[in-house]
């Protein structure tokens, strides 16, 4: 988590985090949801000091149901002058999904509470210190 700045930014089809606490949630969320992912594919499209952009095709095996779907990402993290990520954007099939309505609300429940639910479960979470 490191390599995130402290109001770093994080958003996919699922959520959209507004701090490095809420990030690190997500991230120690995967190994709770997926019973396994593997990076099938990375290809760098652009490095800039500012910004880099990657597609990532990662194929992922939820716990609950055991199939693996892979899923093709266009990712762009744009930097700030630490060289610290300020913006994590990640399109799955290079579409941009909605900031507005149900997109919306599913996106910011699961950015904002996703960490207190494991909270409340007992899961492992980020420490408080991020």
């Amino acid at each position: 988590m490191s390599v995130y700045a402290a109001q770093a930014v994080y958003d996919d089809p699922w959520s959209y985090c507004d701090t490095r606490y809420k990030i690190a949630g997500q991230w120690y969320g995967i190994p709770k949801l997926m019973a396994k992912s593997r990076t099938l594919k990375t290809e760098v499209v652009e490095d800039r000091p500012d910004r880099i952009v990657f597609k990532l095709q990662q194929e992922y095996t939820p716990k609950v149901v055991q199939f693996s779907k892979p899923v093709n990402s266009l990712i762009t993290l744009s930097l700030d002058g630490d060289s610290k990520v300020k913006y994590h954007k990640d399109m799955w099939n290079h579409k941009d999904y909605s900031h507005e309505g149900l997109g919306k609300i599913m996106k910011t429940l699961n950015g904002d509470h996703l960490t207190k639910i494991f909270r409340y479960l007992d899961i492992t979470q980020p420490p408080d210190s991020l």
